[in-house]
């Protein structure tokens, strides 16, 4: 999977947004505010990524649990792909 093309993310005020640019900002109605973590993997979806390496890299990253960061990265990318924001590659 990776990011769609048409987004930028940009750290404003200690928060991360991720905005459209473009053609996109037609299609898509917002910004998406994302977290340490979030934004970590929004940066790691620039190049064709595997979930299981998202993961791997979360984990070396940020200290965490396995189980949790597994959860929460399956929730992240649900709701990305919901925004329709990420593509599989």
């Amino acid at each position: 999977m990776k990011a769609k093309a048409g987004f930028v993310l940009r750290n404003v005020v200690d928060e991360y947004i991720l905005m459209p640019t473009g053609d996109m900002i037609g299609e898509f109605n917002g910004t998406v505010l994302l977290n340490d973590v979030s934004a970590f993997v929004w940066e790691n979806l620039q190049n064709p990524v595997s979930r299981e390496d998202l993961l791997t890299a979360i984990l070396e990253e940020f200290e965490v649990e396995k189980a949790v960061a597994s959860a929460d990265l399956d929730a992240l990318l649900t709701t990305l792909k919901e925004y329709g924001v990420i593509e599989d590659d």
